[in-house]
């Protein structure tokens, strides 16, 4: 396949102008038409960035036959509806993540995808994870066997900002009725889909311990809703004898930069694992001289554009070619499960 392919943007806030540049950058794709709660917002949008159509039903652009694709950038309450409906219209899908909210929609969706074959659904948490150099870079020492058994995971991040710093309209993120949850459900995704991966996601989930906190931030307005988690921790047994010490939090009263520590029986990694984090992956081994090494390595980032446009290109070459998602719904639930058992919604 060589056609363009012809999209609508469902959602209009900030992820859905990330969205939009980054398909007007690929040279076989195009919007067609986006979808948002009012009008004023659809005038705006689509005179910023030149789409024709507009609309405050997004069962238009499902309507639309002229419309292949369609990229759900709502809050997450609203995924799984829409999904099913787009899967209905016969629309690929690139779907925002977490794809879900609530557990009891996993198998609802992924049986939904599996009776819509013809269609392409790609979940965003390959974005910042799998499509990026030091995920392959950091994967091929793994599976060239430099590190041995990967015995234990510890990663972790902390900020005192939060979303709200970063997107000031999206407060809805703040309420966990909408937007799923805090760091578990916001960063989860990315997380998992990267340390997992490393490790060819065969390890299957047998415990886990965990806390979360909240009320640590506070809002001036006092308007804002806020009740989800804010500071997590959890520690994780896996059935390959994997063990993983995660802790993230947004709202925290501390500052931890966003590091993994990957520690196998001949060596160790430690690294961020983030495009924009540090470039430098630290390697700890012992040489077959028995002398103690520390290296520095880099990943080429060199070829990488930005994650977003990497996230539309890699969608867009899985509907011409019909390769493999990056990161496919069942996958997705997944992680998801596993994040819903730190949140003890199990």
């Amino acid at each position: 396949m060589s056609e363009t392919i012809i999209f609508g943007i469902i959602g209009a806030g900030m992820i859905g102008d990330y969205h939009i540049a980054s398909i007007r950058s690929a040279r076989n794709a195009e919007v067609k038409s986006i979808s948002a709660r009012t009008q004023e917002t659809v005038n705006r949008k689509c005179l910023k960035f030149n789409i024709p159509y507009g609309t405050v039903n997004y069962r238009d652009i499902l309507d639309d036959t002229g419309i292949d694709a369609v990229v759900i950038a709502t809050p997450p309450l609203l995924h799984k509806q829409i999904l099913l409906e787009s899967l209905d219209a016969g629309k690929h899908v690139l779907i925002e993540k977490p794809m879900v909210i609530c557990r009891d929609d996993l198998g609802t969706v992924c049986e939904a995808v599996k009776r819509h074959p013809e269609c392409i659904v790609v979940e965003c948490s390959c974005r910042h994870s799998r499509l990026q150099p030091k995920y392959a870079f950091i994967k091929t020492m793994i599976h060239d066997g430099l590190l041995g058994e990967i015995y234990h995971i510890h990663h972790n991040h902390l900020t005192r900002g939060t979303f709200i710093e970063y997107n000031p309209a999206g407060t809805w993120m703040l309420d966990k009725s909408t937007s799923g949850g805090g760091p578990v459900i916001d960063w989860g995704p990315y997380d998992l889909s990267f340390h997992l991966g490393l490790l060819n996601d065969t390890p299957q989930i047998d415990s886990v311990q965990s806390f979360t906190q909240n009320g640590l931030k506070k809002f001036n307005d006092s308007s804002i809703h806020q009740d989800i988690e804010e500071h997590f921790a959890a520690f994780m047994k896996f059935d390959t004898g994997l063990t993983w010490y995660y802790e993230r939090g947004a709202g925290v009263h501390c500052e931890q930069k966003n590091e993994t520590r990957l520690y196998g029986t001949k060596g160790c990694l430690r690294f961020g694992y983030l495009t924009w984090d540090c470039s430098e992956i630290e390697f700890f081994h012992i040489d077959a001289k028995s002398t103690e090494e520390h290296i520095i390595m880099r990943a080429d980032m060199s070829a990488h554009t930005n994650d977003h446009i990497e996230l539309i290109n890699h969608f867009i070459n899985c509907i011409q070619t019909k390769c493999e998602a990056a990161m496919t719904p069942e996958l997705a639930a997944k992680h998801l499960s596993i994040l819903f058992k730190i949140l003890n919604r199990d």
